[in-house]
């Protein structure tokens, strides 16, 4: 884990860097709490998963697209297979935890 939240929130923005948007368009639906993330050991690529996963949640209750199956599923409205909650686990054996 990175020594401080700063350089957390670096490695949290690279890896952002492999998603469509830049970071700072990501928080324009809502505030992701980066800090929380941090101090519960988060790793900084799940960080950015959650944190997209949140946004995608949002744009689609936004277009009212939001999925109607689970309160908490980031996919769109008819979204095949099971639902998938913004908070879930994104790699076996992390620190990411539902919340």
């Amino acid at each position: 884990m990175a020594e401080s939240y700063e350089e957390w929130m670096k490695e949290v923005r690279a890896a952002f860097g492999s998603l469509v948007m830049p970071m700072s368009d990501w928080h324009v639906l809502g505030a992701f709490d980066y800090r929380r993330e941090y101090d519960a050991g988060v790793k900084p690529g799940d960080a950015a998963t959650k944190a997209n996963r949140q946004w995608w949640h949002e744009w689609n209750k936004s277009l009212k697209q939001d999925c109607h199956q689970s309160n908490d599923c980031w996919l769109p409205r008819g979204h095949e297979g099971q639902c998938q909650a913004v908070a879930e686990r994104t790699h076996p054996g992390n620190n990411a935890v539902a919340s």
